[in-house]
């Protein structure tokens, strides 16, 4: 009886097992969709994201820039496209590489400061002409990962030396000026009493 029961339920564990196991590919899936970001340029899909999630302040990454129509993979891009990398301001050129993977290429990036960085495209692909900003996945400090007590932020720590560099210099300016002023008061007292016992 307990055999029978075992083979009439052991389908239904492997169904069982078969959905959870397509739900944990599903959301794995959903997630790494999200961490890139997708435009369309007329017929075209482009995709952005980093070759290494979550990006991380510090450590050597790509950007993968993933080219299809039709959710046909396009190659040869590198010959027509260009890449540059935007932040606070600057402007960066990166060279766009082609991979094994058919219309998948990287662009080598070491991030040095946390935020977002926009990837401008432009040049043409075959009937359109490209210009598109597209921003992917924020780069993260390193600290996020830390554990159990973060590093220090180099930048952080720089930007103290910084400010305190400032500070002494402001100060020893400070203390020229002073002594510059005591200096000059002392050489007209020492003039003012001169006159005294000449006169």
């Amino acid at each position: 009886m307990t055999t029978q029961l075992s083979r009439s339920i052991r389908p239904f564990l492997w169904i069982a097992a078969a959905v959870f196991l397509a739900g944990i590919g599903l959301t794995h899936s959903t997630q790494a969709a999200l961490a890139h970001t997708r435009v369309e340029v007329g017929s075209y899909a482009i995709v952005v994201g980093w070759l290494v999630e979550p990006p991380i302040v510090g450590e050597r990454n790509a950007l993968t820039i993933e080219i299809s129509e039709s959710e046909l993979p396009v190659t040869g891009a590198e010959a027509t496209l260009d890449v540059e990398v935007l932040y606070g301001g600057r402007t960066w050129r990166v060279n766009m590489n082609p991979t094994e993977t058919p219309g998948l290429y990287t662009a080598t990036l070491f991030p040095t400061v946390r935020g977002q960085y926009t990837v401008r495209l432009f040049g043409t692909l075959p009937n359109a002409e490209v210009d598109v900003p597209v921003d992917p996945e924020e780069v993260m400090p390193a600290s996020n990962l830390h554990f159990p007590q973060p590093l220090p932020d180099t930048i952080a720590l720089q930007e103290q030396v910084d400010q305190l560099q400032a500070e002494l210099q402001s100060a020893r300016t400070l203390t020229y000026v002073s002594g510059g002023i005591a200096l000059l008061g002392f050489v007209l007292g020492v003039i003012g009493l001169l006159r005294r016992r000449s006169g």
